[in-house]
């Protein structure tokens, strides 16, 4: 991972509900704790560096919580609904702004667990869901990649 860097962006997640995986789920996170610690910068670099890890609704109550003490960072719950009814959602860590600012209210439980029991594919896939977080970073870098050349 070190070899492939400089990295702007890491991305991980569990796998979509309804999908068959062959691994515990809490495996994809340790998996992505493991490959955050070699993609960030070095110490007092000014590289920008942001990540997210998205969880479909498929970590037990203790992984998440171990989740929040790995990635040092409350989830936040974005849902997808339609007609006043919760159709998608997915819990996300993450250092991005756009995560905490525009999606802080957290979801009740009852109603994340009837939705991950729920045999119906989502509305909308995960990737859907949390695009639009990805969107001001759009912004950043553009402003961040004229500042690097104009100071060249």
């Amino acid at each position: 991972v070190e070899e492939w860097g400089p990295f702007d962006l890491a991305y991980g997640s569990t796998p979509p509900l309804g999908h068959a995986f062959d691994r515990p789920p809490g495996w994809y996170l340790f998996q992505f704790h493991r490959i955050l610690q070699y993609a960030r910068p070095r110490p007092g670099s000014q590289q920008p560096f942001f990540w997210m890890f998205v969880d479909n609704l498929v970590l037990t109550e203790d992984d998440q919580a171990t989740a929040t003490r790995f990635l040092e960072t409350d989830p936040a719950t974005i849902r997808d609904i339609r007609g006043g009814r919760v159709r998608n959602a997915v819990h996300v860590w993450s250092n991005i702004p756009a995560v905490r600012s525009r999606h802080s209210a957290m979801a009740s439980q009852e109603e994340l667990s009837l939705l991950a029991q729920d045999k119906q594919p989502p509305a909308r896939s995960p990737a859907a869901l949390v695009k639009n977080c990805f969107l001001p970073l759009r912004e950043y870098f553009k402003y961040f990649s004229t500042e690097l050349t104009s100071s060249l």
